[in-house]
């Protein structure tokens, strides 16, 4: 993970900001000419932390090392330490002066944040071996400044607003003060906040570890040696720049090649680094969508999927992996980025909604909205957000009630089918962009654009027909969907209940009952639609293996019309498969219809 440093590298970086310098002036129009005014230096991380109080801005990530990452740096020290080096090379660090003079840490908070906890945790040993005096030379040396004119004492290093409090607490404050103890009695809801956690019992751990083996009277010669050479060996590039707009070019040029920041990180650094005076706006915007997001338990991947289907439904089609070029693009000054944060904030709700039924913005809808919203959520397509949050911002109600209806048919043609990834985000994501544009207002329009991709009547019935059902989850859904438009409901559709299960006529495993069927066409036909049924869940834990004639009394009692039909057959083979299979699909055809 990390490295001993090369001579060379020192003045690598230097000769780079000259370069990019010169670029600038030769017409390079994306380079900030703030980068006239860098100042690159030699530094270790224990002086960085001594000699200057650092702030994490508002924007930047949380504390974000997994446990492995911690384990490599605490590991990597100890080697450079026990075989003697004299230095050890973490990187650049690159801070901006702000507005406020205060220094602010654009890129290397983690390796600051952690080697903290490290140090941290080397104070926290000197207390429990009564050692008080150390203690406290070790906290003012790194862990705490006292301004000499008010005595008020602050932390060195000043997490971002989410983690400040709780690394002042948990980590910088010693382990009897009130405010640690309280801490360490909460329930952590942040993932930072239990990444720094973890962090620091990896700290306790290492310090109790690295002295345990050595005489009582030779531990805290050890740990000095540690502090020692954190303070003259953990070697650094510290970067100074004059403003942010310069920080965030040379962190997105250094980082080019090397481990990518999260991208939702990579989208709000650039959006807040357009931002200018408007910063704080634009922060507080995007942490009141992530607020929104974050109760969808998609995790990271919810911020980056939503701003996604945000982007395709206003300008088409776009990879993932081309997101970020697109914004950048798109998004190249304060207007525009305060614009689009206001508008992803506040379709962040409308998005929140399309996966939640029982959201309140469905409360005018009735009830039916909410159990189409939870099918759709069931079926899991997620090429159709895009279109469905399109809709949702310009189709009339009565309009959008009819897409949720097709949408859920369309979803079903598209599994069942087989429609690729692929087919459904391009063509999605055209007639998306189109609705968002209002060339497309009504689902007879939206049908038309996509003539092709959804799979018309005959595609389908000749899909389901064939089709294979592994899952369970769907196979239930299926076949209580299929006997509820046999029952001649209204809206057949809907989540299935969990009170019923399925059972394979013709079993994984079959018995002697089924001699006459071959091992090798028993697993090819096991998952067909037409082999599967529903039953109580009492009714089917009884039936096991036995053979299609045992199992006739059981399927002919059942309260489903679809599954006493499955007795009509002299002998439970392939061919008879193939016929209640064929059934069931010109049923579908109904079940889900193309046009709502």
């Amino acid at each position: 993970m990390f490295r001993k440093l090369k001579g060379a590298e020192y003045g690598r970086l230097g000769h780079w900001a000259k370069q990019q310098a010169a670029t600038r002036s030769n017409g390079g129009s994306k380079v900030p000419s703030s980068l006239e005014q860098i100042s690159i230096d030699r530094e270790t991380i224990g002086h960085a932390l001594k000699d200057r109080t650092l702030y994490v801005p508002i924007h930047q990530r949380s504390y974000a090392w997994e446990n492995e990452h911690v384990t490599d740096l605490y590991q990597d020290l100890a080697r450079a330490i026990d075989e003697g080096d004299r230095e050890y090379f973490l990187g650049a660090i690159v801070v901006v002066q702000s507005p406020a003079n205060k220094l602010e840490v654009n890129d290397g908070q983690q390796r600051l944040a952690t080697s903290t906890i490290l140090i941290a945790a080397i104070r926290d040993y000197f207390l429990a071996s009564t050692d008080g005096e150390t203690a406290r030379l070790v906290e003012n040396e790194y862990l705490f400044s006292t301004d000499r004119k008010t005595h008020e004492v602050s932390a060195r290093l000043h997490l971002n607003a989410e983690d400040h409090d709780y690394f002042q607490n948990r980590i910088l404050h010693r382990p009897k003060d009130a405010e640690r103890l309280a801490t360490e009695k909460q329930h952590l809801t942040k993932e930072s906040h239990r990444r720094i956690e973890k962090a620091a019992d990896l700290a306790a751990t290492h310090v109790k570890t690295r002295v345990a083996t050595l005489p009582q009277a030779d531990r805290a010669t050890h740990l000095h040696k540690w502090l020692d050479f954190i303070d003259d060996g953990a070697r650094v590039i510290w970067v100074q720049v004059a403003d942010s707009r310069a920080a965030y070019f040379i962190f997105e040029t250094m980082n080019d090649r090397g481990p990518k920041l999260p991208a939702a990180d990579l989208l709000k650094n650039h959006l807040i680094s357009k931002a200018d005076d408007r910063q704080m706006e634009v922060f507080q915007k995007w942490q009141s969508m992530a607020a929104v997001l974050d109760t969808l338990g998609e995790q990271e991947d919810a911020i980056v999927n939503y701003i996604r289907y945000f982007w395709i439904s206003r300008y088409g089609p776009i990879r993932s992996r081309d997101l970020y070029d697109s914004i950048k693009d798109k998004i190249k000054n304060k207007t525009a980025a305060v614009t689009h944060i206001a508008e992803l904030e506040g379709r962040s709700k409308d998005y929140a909604a399309l996966l939640t039924p029982s959201h309140e913005m469905w409360a005018a809808y009735g009830p039916n909205v909410r159990k189409q919203i939870g099918t759709l959520s069931f079926l899991g397509v997620k090429q159709i957000r895009p279109i469905l949050l399109a809709a949702l911002g310009r189709f009339r109600q009565k309009e959008f009630q009819k897409l949720l209806r097709a949408a859920v048919s369309w979803c079903v043609r598209y599994i069942l089918s087989g429609v690729t990834p692929g087919a459904l985000e391009n063509r999605h994501g055209k007639a998306a962009m189109k609705i968002s544009a209002r060339t497309i207002t009504t689902v007879k329009e939206l049908l038309s654009e996509m003539a092709g991709v959804i799979p018309d009547d005959a595609m389908f019935q000749a899909a389901v027909a064939t089709a294979n059902v592994s899952q369970a989850r769907l196979a239930r859904y299926y076949l209580s969907a299929l006997q509820q438009q046999a029952d001649g409901e209204a809206e057949p559709y809907y989540v299935p209940s969990d009170d019923l299960t399925l059972e394979h006529i013709l079993p994984e495993n079959p018995g002697k009952d089924w001699d006459a069927i071959q091992l090798t066409t028993a697993k090819e036909l096991l998952n067909k639609l037409g082999n599967q049924v529903l039953l109580p869940a009492t009714v089917n834990s009884k039936l096991g293996n036995v053979g299609y004639d045992a199992k006739k009394k059981a399927l002919a009692a059942a309260q489903f019309s679809l599954t006493k039909d499955a007795v009509i057959a002299g002998k439970w083979d392939a061919d008879a498969i193939r016929k209640r299979q064929e059934r069931l699909a010109s049923l579908a055809v109904k079940t889900w219809p193309l046009k709502p």
